[in-house]
């Protein structure tokens, strides 16, 4: 995503920025899960024109996930090496916490185009998400990152060192 304007088939352009908390209180009534999330290491927002239609949360990752150990391998690094390993996390990954498209430009794609932009933009190597209703929201794949397991809770990495090709 080279541009931070692209176009769909409505008039006009939508831009992808950094965004601010304010701007995830605005949309935040159209997130199924209730309240904010714990950490933020960055926001980023759509608008059209200059209306406010999506935004994305990234967050700093929670200490435990099976998910991520297993796909990361780090159950190499538990006791005694739990300082290595919450050093090694917190280095190298962040989680997309929270993605919310304004209902009246659902199924347009900003989904994935947002979580395409953070996975960009992040500073870590390694972008994660955890999401309970992927089977109906794809949005995670079609956004670059690659899925992990779980049916009814899956686990998406993206990994920046490597082309699409590659798998952790």
């Amino acid at each position: 995503m080279n541009s931070p304007c692209f176009q769909i088939f409505l008039p006009g352009q939508f831009q992808i920025t950094r965004g601010s908390a304010a701007d995830y209180s605005e949309l935040a009534r159209f997130h199924y899960r209730p309240g904010r999330p714990a950490t933020w290491a960055g926001i980023w927002i759509i608008q059209y024109e200059t209306r406010l239609i999506a935004v994305g949360v990234l967050s700093y990752p929670t200490i435990n996930s099976n998910a991520r150990d297993a796909a990361l391998d780090l159950h190499r690094l538990t006791r005694p090496a739990r300082p290595a390993r919450l050093a090694f996390i917190n280095a190298n990954i962040r989680t997309i916490s929270r993605v919310i498209v304004h209902p009246q430009f659902r199924g347009l794609g900003l989904a994935s185009r947002l979580v395409q932009r953070i996975c960009h933009d992040c500073p870590t190597r390694w972008t994660e998400a955890c999401a309970a209703m992927a089977r109906i929201h794809p949005f995670f794949e079609k956004g670059g990152m690659t899925r992990l397991g779980g049916e009814s809770k899956a686990y998406f990495l993206h990994d920046k060192s490597c082309r699409s090709e590659c798998r952790p």
